[in-house]
Parts: structure tokens; C-alpha cells; sequence
């Protein structure tokens, strides 16, 4: 063991201890010491770092670094089969819950389809059964109530300010405006002006309203005059509806909401024929149809 003398008391003390044992003067540090005591961490943390692992002969004991295959005491394989290493059996069946699921489920979901296919063809069938049911209650309902609903009045005779005959008497009398078909009513190359008709029905009978109908076909439509102004009059004399009609071949509506035996109706004013692919407009006002709905109060 080596010694050295402290500064302080001159007592001689271990090398080895920082501070004296005597006085408790710190002894110091020289310089080579510090050196001495770096280089020999240095060096046993290389020797920690460039330690290589052995591997254990099963056999005899021996240590054989990793590189080795057969042992270099015994000369016995230092790798196992991968029997001997313990691994675990593969599980069977009835350890492994999750495959007896697998087939329950495998069981179950197509007896689950074919139980809702079942199911909904009962469902469809129950409700068109219902459907069947309501649609024919509907019928009958609908056959017993028809008699208080608006339907299609039909007059039974007209009367024009003229009629316009082209060869065979009649061929455009008023009677064609209520007749379902394309024939028309025009007057006597009058133009609109000053014209009217009049129609009359059995008895009185509740009139909602009217549907005026120019004529469908385009070139008929277009050459002839038609009502722009409308008034319509009734068996009650404070009751006049005035009503502008559109220049087009559609239905047009009029509501009369009125209980008469006849109706009349005037043209104020009308929209004028046009060329058509270079040939002139005619001179008579024309009409296709007038049909009236409403309700038979007898």
C-alpha cells in the first residue's frame, strides 16, 4: 500500500484517501494519478464493450463463442432441434373457442336469411292482401259518393250570333263544342266581333266552372280568330264574369260557381289570325270545345 505525508499535520496517510485521517486537510490530487485513474475506466469500459457473448455447451460445459457450431471441448452441435427447444403444441380444436364459433356462425346466418326471406314473403303477401282490401273499399266508397261529385254536364242545345257552313249545312254549328272531338264552332267570318253563345240544359243544374278549348291543331289555330275577352252571363241577372283568356290551344278554366238552366257567353275583344308558310288568316272566330262541370241538383 502505498502512503504519502499530509501537507498540514505531516501525517503519513493512504494514497488512496482525498482527505487526511488525522487533521482533515484535503490532500489533493496529482496529476499523473488523475491520468492513471482515466485511462483505466477507458479501459474497462472497452474491455465491457468488446466482451463477446458465449454460448454454453449443453454436453460439457465448455464456453464456444457464437460463430461455433460443434463444440470445441466436446465436439457435440451446440444448436438444438427446434423440437427440443420447447415450443407448444398446436392447439386442437376444443381449446380454441373462437373456431367453434366460426362454425356456429357458418350455421346460423344462412338459417337466419332464409327464416327473414320467409318472413318478409308472409309480410308482402299480408300487405298487398290489405291493399286489395282498401282499394276495393275505396271503390265502393267512391261509387256511393260520385252522386254529390262534380262531373261533365252536358247542354242540350246551343245557339250562336252565326254559324259558319262551308258547303254541307252545319259542318261548324255550336253543337261541335261539346261533342269530345276536333270539330269547331266558327262564326260567320265575323271575326269575334259582337259575338256570343248560348247554351241550355235540362233543368237547373249547379255550374262550377267551365273549360275553354281552342283548337288543337296548330295551323287552325294559328289562321283563325280567338276570344280574348269573356263574359259570361246566367238565369241570375246580377251575376257577369269577366274573364281574359290566354292566345294558346290549352284547357283554360273559368269559374262560374253559379245554379242556372242556361249560360251565355260574349266575346268583348279577340286576338287576330296570322300567316301561315304564306297563307292568309281566316276571318272567322273559332272555338273546339266548352265543356261545363258541376253538380245535378235533382
Amino acid at each position: 500500500m502505498e502512503n504519502i505525508t499530509c501537507k498540514a499535520c505531516q501525517a503519513v496517510v493512504d494514497k488512496k484517501l482525498e482527505f487526511c485521517s488525522s487533521c482533515g486537510e484535503w490532500l489533493g490530487l496529482k496529476m499523473e494519478d488523475l491520468k492513471t485513474s482515466e485511462t483505466s475506466q477507458e479501459e474497462d469500459r472497452f474491455k465491457t464493450r468488446t466482451r463477446i457473448p458465449q454460448i454454453k455447451c449443453q454436453n460439457c460445459g465448455g464456453s464456444n463463442p457464437p460463430s461455433v457450431r460443434n463444440c470445441r471441448e466436446c465436439s457435440m452441435p451446440l444448436v438444438k432441434p427446434l423440437s427440443s427447444y420447447g415450443a407448444t403444441e398446436l392447439p386442437t380444436r376444443k381449446e380454441v373457442p373462437g373456431i367453434r364459433a366460426v362454425f356456429f356462425l357458418a350455421l346460423i346466418i344462412p338459417l337466419i336469411a332464409g327464416a327473414s326471406v320467409f318472413y318478409n314473403t308472409r309480410v308482402a303477401e299480408e300487405v298487398v292482401q290489405e291493399i286489395e282490401v282498401v282499394e276495393s273499399t275505396a271503390v265502393t266508397t267512391t261509387s256511393i259518393t260520385n252522386k254529390g261529385m262534380l262531373k261533365l254536364q252536358k247542354p242540350i242545345s246551343c245557339t250562336a250570333s252565326s254559324t259558319y257552313e262551308s258547303g254541307n249545312s252545319g259542318d261548324f254549328s255550336c253543337e261541335n263544342l261539346y261533342d269530345d272531338e276536333y270539330t269547331m264552332w266558327q262564326d260567320n267570318s265575323q271575326s269575334c266581333e259582337a259575338g256570343w253563345l248560348e247554351f241550355k240544359f235540362p233543368n237547373n243544374i249547379y255550374i262550377e266552372f267551365i273549360v275553354v278549348q281552342n283548337s288543337e291543331k296548330s295551323g287552325s289555330f294559328k289562321r283563325n280568330y280567338k276570344i280574348r275577352d269573356l263574359l259570361i252571363t246566367t238565369d241570375d241577372p246580377d251575376l257577369q264574369i269577366q274573364k281574359e283568356l290566354e292566345n294558346d290551344n290549352y284547357d283554360q278554366w273559368v269559374d262560374v260557381n253559379a245554379t242556372t238552366s242556361s249560360l251565355r257567353l260574349d266575346f268583348l275583344s279577340a286576338y287576330p289570325g296570322e300567316e301561315l308558310n304564306g297563307q292568309k288568316p281566316f276571318e272567322e272566330c273559332a272555338i273546339q270545345e266548352v265543356r261545363f262541370f258541376g253538380k245535378d241538383n235533382s
